[in-house]
């Protein structure tokens, strides 16, 4: 079995994922949706945008689900599959934490942003959301 490595990181990060209940991901896709939607030169392909970005929501919606199921694609021959579930499932997340630091950054100052650190190098979801990274660039 191949990516036996990649597989293990993507179950403990799931299961951290699962464990804080993440889907960080969901509030980030739903606002694209409504800025693609907003453009008037795209109605046309509105059908297919909402197809598109409801495949994203159901995937980023199961979080921790669809890393492990992700972890499990990569022993499989469908890596290039499974990379791009956790690629979904993670990545989302990661852009709405990295605009959420933004944010605080932006509103609150340095002082927020040293509280914000050390509540993401604690809690669960982001070492999950670091695990299936590290996984996915791992994973041949």
């Amino acid at each position: 079995m191949k990516n036996q490595t990649p597989f293990a990181l993507c179950l403990i990060g799931g299961i951290l994922l699962l464990v804080s209940q993440f889907n960080g991901g969901v509030n980030t896709i739903y606002f694209l949706w409504l800025f693609l939607s907003g453009i008037p030169a795209l109605a046309p392909y509105l059908l297919i945008i909402n197809v598109i970005m409801f495949i994203l929501f159901l995937i980023a919606w199961s979080g921790g689900a669809a890393i492990i199921i992700g972890g499990l694609l990569l022993t499989t021959s469908f890596v290039r599959l499974g990379k791009f579930i956790i690629a979904i499932a993670a990545g989302f997340g990661l852009i709405s934490l990295i605009l959420v630091i933004l944010w605080i950054g932006l509103v609150g100052g340095w002082a927020a942003l040293l509280v914000l650190s050390f509540l993401i190098t604690t809690t669960p979801w982001a070492m999950g959301l670091i695990l299936t990274i590290v996984a996915r660039s791992t994973a041949k």
